[in-house]
Order: structure tokens, then sequence, then C-alpha cells
């Protein structure tokens, strides 16, 4: 699977916008996430073809062990249809992951959505672009004083939604965009031990700034690490699973400065373990749903597409984790674009 870069990537702190077969080594890819005008979070580039095998793996111990089931779903055509799409897909426990092509150059496009068991019902909705960073911050604020937390930009406008039965809700700070992975570090743990998340780097009107993100129902704090890019999927996977030994999750590669890091991140309230395996990429949606389908009865959610390597054709590979003694959202499937 390739991504479709349909979220408005800034590319200012990624490694790559997605979609790109010129982007650089150990991009990520996966699925993006429908066009935004105005500008796009950060999080992990994409890949380009070629592919790997994969290597073992099993469901974890500890915490809840998640059982993961994905679709692919046709795209939807107008802002009405992909609402109707997602809210759909919603009501049955399906979440919205972003867009996937496959089988290049046919131009098979499909929309990826996980059913994890962590939440019975999604409601999903669209908001108007924003005209500035500030006019972004006072909407995302007043949609997660609702429940309902940022989820992108899209062509059909800013989506945000809601996890039913959830108490949650959002709150939503902006930071000057780090010179160097020093001073990433020492925003994003600051940041992190006051409960924020890092969504990512965004772009909004003419303004760039890093958007952090606070679940109000949630007494999570969060730690980071910034680590040189693996240059091939075996120093991927060995990097990861050192992260992961000591409960970090991967976040994805980005530029802070002139230097490109690759970002993980820790819930300090939990002692998880987090193990990753590389698959073998595969050509249509149908093969990915029945891949990532084999992997989720076993406990391993979809991580994403990573691209290695500096010349054309880059090696790719799909890669899975599995996630022990862990709860909440870091266990699971992110958007595979932005890990968010």
């Amino acid at each position: 699977m390739k991504a479709v870069a349909l979220i408005s990537l800034t590319c200012l702190a990624l490694t790559a916008c997605g979609g790109d077969d010129s982007s650089s080594p150990a991009a990520s890819a996966g699925n993006g996430s429908g066009a935004g005008s105005t500008g796009g979070s950060g999080g992990t580039g994409s890949g380009g073809s070629g592919g790997t095998g994969g290597t073992g793996g099993s469901g974890g111990t500890g915490g809840s062990t998640l059982t993961l089931r994905y679709e692919a779903q046709p795209l939807a055509s107008d802002s009405a249809s992909f609402l109707t799409l997602l809210n759909a897909e919603g009501a049955r426990g399906y979440r919205y992951l972003g867009d996937g092509a496959y089988s290049p150059p046919n131009g098979e496009v499909r929309s990826i959505f996980v059913n994890d068991g962590t939440a019975q019902t999604y409601t999903y909705q669209l908001q108007s672009n924003p005209a500035d960073m500030t006019s972004f911050v006072n909407q995302a604020n007043a949609q997660g004083a609702n429940g309902y937390r940022y989820e992108g930009p899209y062509e059909y406008g800013y989506l945000y939604r809601k996890d039913g039965g959830s108490p949650a809700t959002y709150t939503y700070v902006t930071t000057a965009l780090p010179a160097d992975p020093t001073a990433f570090l020492a925003q994003a743990n600051g940041q992190g031990q006051s409960g924020y998340w890092f969504f990512g780097p965004m772009m909004v009107g003419t303004v760039q700034a890093n958007v952090y993100m606070k679940n109000n129902a949630s007494g999570a704090t969060y730690t980071y690490d910034t680590l040189a890019p693996q240059t091939t999927v075996d120093g991927f996977v060995a990097q990861a699973n050192s992260e992961g030994a000591k409960g970090y999750r991967a976040k994805g590669d980005m530029l802070f400065g002139t230097t490109i890091s690759s970002v993980y991140v820790k819930d300090q309230t939990q002692s998880p373990t987090f193990t990753y395996q590389s698959a073998a990429l595969q050509g249509t949606a149908a093969d990915f749903v029945q891949q990532a389908n084999g992997q989720g009865a076993n406990g391993n959610a979809y991580f994403g597409d990573l691209s290695f390597g500096t010349v054309v054709p880059f090696v790719t590979a799909s890669f899975y984790f599995n996630a022990s003694n862990c709860t909440g959202f870091l266990c699971t499937t992110l958007n595979p674009l932005t890990q968010n």
C-alpha cells in the first residue's frame, strides 16, 4: 500500500510529504487522510515501491489484548457522502484511518477503517477551514469542549471525531517550531508533563506552529525520545523494539531545523512494551485487509508502510506492532500518516 497524501502537509517538519516516490530515507507511509487547503498535521511521510517479507509476532499479554478488524471502502465523492461514509462506519465501531493507494499505476484508492473494540461508536463532524492559527485553536477548543477531537484538515473541511461513551474533552495549545531535536525534546517533554500530547506541526494561513492536544479526562503524561533514523527494514525493527522495550511507541520521522530524527513517545503513567515486525507490502486493498486482519486477529496493530534507501526504488515494507500491558490510544492503530 502507498499513502495518498490527501492531508495537506506543510513538509516543514516532515521527512517527506505523503505520496511522493522521491521521499527521503526511512520516510513513513500508510494511509493519508483527506486534503486540506490551509495546512496539515505533521507526522510521517510516505514511501515508494518495493517490498520485503515479514517476521512473526503474536498477541500481547497484560492489559487488554486487542483484536483489530479492518475494512476498505470506496472513496466518497463529496463532503456529504464523506461524512455519511464515516458516520455509517462509525456507527458500527469502525474508526477512519485515512485513504490508501494500491496497485500503482492502476490508481486503486480506498478509505481504510479499523474496529479495535475501544469504542462502540464514532461520530464525525466537518468544520470550515480556519483563516489563521488563532481561529484554528479557537475552533479546536470549542469542538474539544463538546468531546470532539481534531483529526486533520481535509478536502471538505477540518474533521473532528467523538468516541461514543467517552467522557473525554480536549484542549489545544500551539508552540513555536523548535530549531533542533534538543529544543523539540525540551518543548515536547515540558508539554507532556502537563498531559499534552504532541499532535504535530501545522501551517494555517501563513503561520507555522507545533500543535499539542490534551485529553482532559485522562491523567496521562508523556515523555519523548529522538534517535537517528534507520536506513533498513531490520534497522528500524531493531530500533523500534529497543525503544518499545522501554515503553516508547514510534511516532515517526520529523525534521527539526536541518536534522531529521525518529520520534518516540511514552505514557509515563503506564509500563507498556511494544514489539514491531515487518510484513510484505500488499498490492491491492483486498490483500492489505486480509493481511491486516490476520495480524489483527493475533493482537498486532498496523503501524504503517515505511520506505528505506537513498535511491529509487526504495525498499518498502508494512509494519505491525504488538502492545503489552497497555491501555489507551497508544496501544492501537492510529492514522499511519500522522500517528494521531
